[in-house]
């Protein structure tokens, strides 16, 4: 936080002027940090109440609920591991009574909580507890002892300055793991227990403690009981044999089993099968048809590439169960599921779906989704109006999707600004890889889109986009909206289509509004909130030719006008409040820098025959006058742009540039006066924000509001925050469309 770039190490020292340099620079050095991460299949162990929470991704681990049988004064304990994406400094926020230890070290002890768990409501009632992650795995250990009242803690694991929601984006993302190589990469927390709270277990205690009980260790209490740590794997689940009744009870239907092999070229396979009844087999496009009872051998020739085996059986008894694999030459069995790993044991030999039903004819017969296409994107249609997804074939454990990067494929308003830079800059450049990155991350949120519905009606917390659940605020939509629409205008997929218009529906219905239907947060309303709607707007106005769009846009300009701008200074204030039907009067550099941003999308997009686009050229001018009014002698603009006093920001000097290189760009601004303003800001940025490796400085942390400028002069800054660097790739391309200078 609050990184400082050295004048020698600035791109300006190191000899960089060029627009296009700077692009480079800043992108290619996004994309060291921001890898492409593909997405992975893991399997997950449901634990009701040992679990993340929706939304606020809060983890609630309830013994209570784990080990009804628990007395007062036994004790159990919790273990993960809180895999990290880099070293960070973060926050343990915690409700409960317990003994925590982060990597061995004790670093919460208290048993102060008496009430449930349940209970628990106030911020004021939880401990806020800062530690140091490492990158990678970070054990922790949680001793509880069962109360009159509760027994088990309520956890997130946070970054410092949002310490009531787990992180899992671009500042810092963390995944709780089971804590064993056996269960190694499946979400979760273990735990062990009860133990009896008397002399007898103290041995026991301790050697939990110092992390001597493994994964294969019970632990023999003097009760004559035994305790290992749970959830495990049923090892006889996770061979040949497939018990499809263990699955998934005493449902009715059909399951499908999927397999793979990698053959070689001449060589022979042989799958060999036995089930409780008649199935289907499909390999390479043929279909096998097994009558029921017996066992069978199919042929299958080497071909050098993965040849997919997928087995249908229908239930029909008591018995629902198949005995299958493809063996070698060698008598080995080698067919799994490369891309679902257990563990440290390897590939599953089978994932399974199902049950399929029909209300009439025989199941075996009626071609169901997964015979038409294997994929791993959305959850099938069963036939009753219900839907499932992958599973393996042992009780509760599932197959779900993970993207472990914090930037790909990732639906954050953030996230998609740095994006935006991105693609502008791709587009301007000619960087058709970089192009092709941006176009894949905004593809794989739509594919995903109706999963994640399903995922967190299933299991309470989405893995992939839990923001775009419900889409319940404008961040929510506004710049992933934009970049929706931007991906179908150069793919042309259809198949965004449906994601642009649940964004749309939650932009126009679902919103909060004033009684003049102005969009606010209820409590407050925010000069942001103007970019993360308008943008999207404009472009749908021009994707459907709906012009309920284009007057949704003049309707919303009027009204953040109306409330938040400053007369006297010609600039923006950051908030309004309606309980007080006044504006705080602060003028926060990047409010007012989303709102410049933001006049030239409209004036771009919407046809200038309507009267208010005149209107609305006529404030982004005076607007800019205000904002020039403001600009530093350095180049730069303050955090607080009336307070010379507040640093230096780089995310509202970019966004003031970008805003003005495009009024003289596209003839809305006089050159001769904004040219001097813009070249300053951009050697200012030059000097004061990028360094001659590509990395951005000075760019304000996400803000919340505040009725005073002291808040926000204390907001950290952060080194290549997203809310900079995209801002900065698209100030640069503006840049070379003004050509010299």
């Amino acid at each position: 936080m609050n990184e400082i770039l050295q004048r020698e190490d600035s791109a300006y020292e190191k000899g960089f002027r060029e627009p296009e340099e700077v692009i480079r620079l800043i992108s290619e050095r996004m994309l060291v940090h921001r890898a492409r991460v593909e997405l992975t299949l893991r399997p997950y162990i449901k634990q009701e109440h040992m679990a993340l929470t929706p939304i606020s991704q809060m983890a609630e681990l309830d013994l209570d609920r784990t080990y009804p049988q628990g007395r007062p004064g036994d004790i159990a304990y919790i273990r993960t591991w809180a895999m990290a994406d880099r070293d960070s400094e973060a926050a343990l926020t915690i409700a409960g009574n317990a003994k925590i230890w982060l990597n061995g070290q004790e670093v919460y002890n208290r048993e102060a909580l008496d009430k449930p768990l349940s209970a628990v409501k106030g911020e004021a009632e939880y401990t806020i507890v800062n530690v140091r992650l490492r990158q990678g795995k970070n054990d922790l250990l949680m001793k509880c002892i069962k109360g009159e009242n509760n027994w088990g803690l309520l956890l997130y694991i946070a970054y410092p300055r949002y310490p009531f929601r787990w992180t899992r984006d671009y500042l810092l993302s963390v995944r709780p793991t089971l804590p064993f190589e056996q269960m190694d990469g499946s979400e979760g927390f273990a735990h062990i227990g009860p133990l009896p709270g008397d002399a007898d277990t103290r041995h026991l205690q301790e050697a939990i403690e110092r992390g001597e009980i493994g994964y294969d260790d019970r632990l023999q209490l003097s009760s004559g009981g035994r305790v290992r740590w749970e959830p495990r794997w049923r090892e006889e689940c996770l061979e040949n044999h497939v018990d499809f009744a263990e699955v998934y009870g005493d449902r009715e239907g059909c399951a499908y089993a999927l397999s793979h092999v990698q053959s070689r070229d001449g060589e022979t396979y042989v799958l060999r099968l036995a089930a409780s009844g008649s199935a289907r087999v499909f390999i390479r496009g043929k279909v096998h048809e097994i009558p029921g009872g017996r066992e069978t051998e199919i042929s299958i020739a080497g071909s050098g590439k993965e040849t997919e085996i997928l087995v249908k059986l229908p239930r029909t008894g008591k018995d629902w169960w198949m005995d299958c694999a493809v063996w070698s030459e060698t008598g080995k069995a080698v067919n799994g599921v490369p891309f679902v790993q257990i563990g440290n044991r390897g590939a599953a030999r089978w994932i399974v779906t199902g049950p399929y039903v029909t209300e009439v004819g025989d199941p075996l017969r009626v071609p169901f989704a997964p015979e038409r296409k294997i994929q791993f994107q959305r959850p099938y249609p069963l036939g009753n109006y219900e839907h499932g997804f992958w599973r393996l074939p042992q009780r509760e454990v599932y197959i779900r999707p993970y993207r472990d990067g914090i930037f790909f494929g990732q639906w954050f308003y953030a996230v998609q600004v740095g994006l935006h830079g991105l693609m502008h800059a791709a587009k301007t450049t000619g960087n058709m890889e970089h192009l092709q990155y941006y176009l894949d991350s905004i593809q794989t949120m739509a594919d995903y889109f109706d999963y994640k519905d399903w995922d967190k009606e299933q299991f309470g917390d989405p893995t992939l986009t839990p923001r775009a659940w419900g889409l319940p605020d404008l961040d929510a939509c506004g710049t992933i909206g934009v970049s929706l629409i931007e991906t179908y205008e150069m793919t042309g997929n259809p198949a965004l289509l449906p994601v642009i218009r649940a964004v749309g529906d939650a932009v126009m219905n679902h919103i909060p509004r004033f009684p003049d239907r102005t969009y606010f947060r209820v409590r407050t309303m925010w000069a942001d909130d103007l970019y993360m709607s308008c943008p999207f707007l404009a472009r749908l106005y021009r994707l459907t030719g709906e012009q309920r769009y284009e007057e949704e846009v003049h309707l919303q300009v009027e009204g953040f006008r109306k409330r938040l701008w400053i007369e006297e200074e010609q600039i923006f204030s950051h908030i309004y409040f309606p309980e007080e039907e006044q504006m705080s009067g602060i003028p926060w550099g990047r409010g007012n820098g989303w709102i410049a941003v933001t006049l030239t999308e409209i004036l771009s997009l919407l046809p200038r025959e309507n009267p208010r686009w005149e209107e609305e050229l006529q404030l982004y001018r005076r607007f800019m006058q205000g904002i020039l009014a403001c600009q530093d002698p350095s180049g730069m603009w303050h955090q607080v742009l009336n307070r010379p006093d507040s640093y230096q920001e780089t995310s509202c000097t970019a966004m003031f540039l970008l805003s003005m290189a495009r009024g003289v760009n596209r003839g809305w601004l006089e050159a001769e006066a904004c040219l001097p303003c813009i070249k300053k800001a951009w050697t200012a940025l030059l000097q004061y924000s990028v360094d001659a490796v590509g990395d951005v400085y000075g760019v304000c942390l996400g803000s919340g509001c505040a009725k005073d400028a002291e808040y926000y002069k204390q907001l950290p800054a952060k080194k290549n925050d997203d809310h900079g660097t995209g801002i900065v790739m698209m100030a640069a391309a503006e840049m070379m469309k003004l050509g010299d200078c």
